[in-house]
């Protein structure tokens, strides 16, 4: 199954369709307050699946879908892997695609191979992946302690690698991390403060089926936009809900859009078919952001950590220096 397409549902529908999951007493889960010190030594982690202790300084991590990519991101590279392939959601960035290929493959997308888990005798599992979907959490448990996160909006990725860190004692990295993104977006917002007082941006996005998706400030790039003080479209100001849906008949929603940004998958460095067939609708060619040529494409279109967020702000900039 195809997580990635997933992330195209509305907030509402992924929250509706999840249950959060409680741990099971073979699954080396731990009782205790707030995040901290636990037993043996160990720390506890809140996640989405409750407290969970986790082993103090953990060498053996299998990591399952956007978890990948969070651990690389802090420096710690697993010894088991969603597969990195189109049906996993995670996108790594360059430096990191290589040394991930390299690392035991556990199953593609939500097929996780439970056997193949146990046998790589982990001594920590972390899954984060969309909450509306079963990533066998209570099986994974059985094998080690185990760190659910269920991903209901774009924000939950951040908060998510911020418990990673804390998990496998990576607090320094994380905190850089999140450091360097704040410092880029400051320097952004205010070298290019009048451009963005005077560009209304869009993010928009299609899985076909005769509707196109626009993505709000509270999305993944509509956060990073945010950040650097964007002026928004009408359409991707509101941010009760980090997408909205329309019917392609409705494309003139962005009428008043400078810029539209869509997504461009990394794997591939090409915009995906159903969005260049929105592209290619006459009503599409009629907005203002098509007519000057300032449709452009975005890498990370769906940016679920600080490591890609801040290549985000790179591309931004780059976009901010040609208008």
């Amino acid at each position: 199954m195809n997580t990635r397409a997933a992330r195209g549902r509305t907030a509402a529908a992924l929250a509706g369709a999840t249950a959060l999951l409680t741990l099971t007493a073979c699954g080396g889960s731990g009782s205790g307050g707030e995040d901290g010190e636990g037993a043996k030594g160990g720390r506890v982690i809140e996640a989405s699946n409750g407290k969970v202790t986790v082993p103090a300084a953990p060498k053996r991590i299998v990591s399952i879908s956007y978890a990948t990519g969070a651990l690389l991101d802090l420096g710690v590279e697993p010894v088991g892997t969603s597969a990195i392939d189109e049906n996993n959601p995670m996108e790594l960035l360059p430096s990191q695609t290589e040394r991930a290929k390299k690392i035991t493959s556990i199953g593609s997308g939500i097929e996780t191979n439970i056997e193949k888990v146990a046998s790589l005798k982990p001594d920590l599992i972390v899954v984060e992946g969309a909450g509306a979907f079963d990533w066998n959490v209570k099986k994974l448990e059985g094998i080690a302690p185990t760190l659910y996160f269920g991903i209901k909006t774009p924000v939950d990725l951040l908060n998510a690698q911020e418990k990673i860190a804390q998990a496998v004692g990576k607090e320094d990295v994380f905190t850089k991390l999140k450091t360097d993104y704040r410092q880029k977006a400051d320097q952004i917002k205010n070298t290019y403060g009048d451009k963005l007082k005077n560009v209304n941006w869009a993010v928009a996005s299609s899985y076909g089926n005769g509707e196109f998706i626009v993505d709000t400030r509270t999305s993944w790039v509509g956060r990073v936009l945010a950040d650097v003080g964007a002026k928004f479209a009408k359409a991707s100001d509101d941010g009760k809900e980090h997408e909205v849906t329309y019917s392609q008949e409705k494309i003139d929603a962005l009428s008043d859009a400078d810029v539209i940004l869509v997504p461009r998958t990394f794997a591939t460095g090409e915009v995906p078919k159903e969005v260049k067939e929105l592209q290619d609708k006459p009503s599409w060619k009629l907005l203002k952001a098509a007519k000057d040529n300032h449709v452009l494409p975005v890498t990370y279109a769906t940016t679920d950590r600080y490591g890609t967020s801040i290549d985000v702000l790179g591309q931004i900039e780059k976009i901010l220096k040609g208008l």
